[in-house]
């Protein structure tokens, strides 16, 4: 496929939790902007500021019903990497 989305990141929520085997974890969910509205993806990348941008693509997904369509957080770009190619 190889298209991909690039987001900007306007709000960062985290959640620190144990799983059942007993390890911690931190579940990250972002709030990004997509055509001036505020969607939101949970990850559980947790070096994410506001302002950084979220690369994302469609993958596929295994589930009980079937595969699904998903949506992927390829990686987080910082602010500072994408501002200074563009200026």
């Amino acid at each position: 496929m190889g298209d991909c989305i690039l987001l900007k990141v306007i709000g960062v929520t985290t959640y620190n939790g144990t799983s059942r085997s007993g390890r911690p974890y931190v579940l990250t969910t972002l709030e990004l902007d997509y055509n001036d509205e505020k969607v939101r993806l949970k990850t559980f990348e947790s070096d994410v500021k506001i302002g950084d941008y979220a690369q994302l693509s469609i993958g596929v997904r295994k589930s009980v019903y079937g595969k699904e369509l998903a949506v992927v957080l390829d990686k987080v770009v910082p602010a500072e990497e994408i501002e200074s190619n563009w200026k």
